[in-house]
């Protein structure tokens, strides 16, 4: 997760703000909780569901090995990309 998160930058030259890694409000066996998930509230400076690129965002998430990729049109992610490795 952390490599993907380092990448996504690195490679991708996105600039992003994660929102949430092992806190907030998820579900009891959240990703989150054990280290596997981000959540990206900003892509390049522009908020998630107003503009910023996040089908580009969630692409890039698949490529570097996440599985679980959750974003607007997926209930509950309307403002925020969800990127999830495996266990």
């Amino acid at each position: 997760m952390l490599n993907g998160l380092l990448k996504l930058n690195t490679q991708y030259k996105y600039r992003i703000a994660v929102s949430e890694i092992v806190g907030g409000k998820h579900s009891a066996t959240s990703r989150h909780y054990a280290g596997k998930a981000f959540d990206v509230s900003h892509i390049n400076g522009k908020h998630v569901g107003s503009g910023a690129p996040h089908k580009a965002l969630m692409a890039a998430c698949r490529k570097l090995g996440a599985t679980e990729v959750l974003g607007p049109g997926n209930a509950g992610h309307s403002r925020h990309v969800h990127c999830a490795w495996p266990r």
